[in-house]
């Protein structure tokens, strides 16, 4: 694709992409600006425009992943329509998890090593902000009665832990794809997250 097809602002859009597939594919020892300008079909100077070298592009990556996962976890909670704690929760939990596996590449190389060592402090600090809004969602179900006698930070472990191991599962491993093929993927999540957070139906 030749640069010239690019609007303001695509590119580095594109490369973004590209740098998780590449990672997800070939592994972060295949990543190079001049292997995504190769993969996209623009000059191996272009992407030095957007991303100074591979830490850049690997701190861009890290925030759009962690936004992208911030944004469909929150996003889901408002718009599950319910005050109750557990609804938001599993809310949250479904639309996690559903980022998860709709995204792949992203969500493989967000977990990796080392795009999560290049992440800027002002990810970090990010990062800490979303995970307090969980922890209190987590909280909040905790005092309405799910797991009352559990430690919080236990409970906050498990109840981030299981969808995101759920998502690497399913989609690394051979194990996780055969136990997950016969059930369509929407019911797999709500499934999967009713385990952890019950809804409130389910509770009396």
């Amino acid at each position: 694709m030749p640069l010239t097809t690019y609007h303001h602002g695509n590119l580095s859009e594109a490369i973004l992409i590209k740098a998780a597939e590449i990672i997800d594919e070939q592994g972060i020892e295949a990543l190079s600006l001049r292997a995504i300008a190769r993969e996209i079909g623009v000059s191996h100077s272009a992407p030095n425009r957007h991303f100074a070298n591979k830490k850049a592009l690997l701190q861009a990556l890290a925030a759009k992943g962690w936004q992208e996962a911030r944004d469909a976890t929150l996003i889901a909670a408002d718009q599950c329509g319910s005050d109750n704690p557990h609804s938001r929760l599993n809310a949250m939990g479904r639309g996690y998890l559903r980022w998860a596996l709709n995204n792949r590449a992203l969500f493989r190389a967000v977990y990796h090593p080392d795009v999560s060592r290049q992440a800027s402090a002002k990810l970090r600090t990010a990062v800490e902000k979303f995970a307090d809004s969980v922890r209190r969602e987590i909280k909040a179900t905790q005092l309405d009665g799910r797991h009352a006698n559990v430690p919080l930070p236990v409970l906050t472990l498990f109840t981030n832990a299981v969808p995101t191991g759920a998502a690497m599962l399913i989609l690394d491993s051979i194990l996780g794809q055969t136990m997950s093929k016969e059930i369509e993927q929407e019911e797999l999540i709500a499934n999967i997250i009713d385990l952890i957070v019950p809804l409130p139906s389910s509770l009396t």
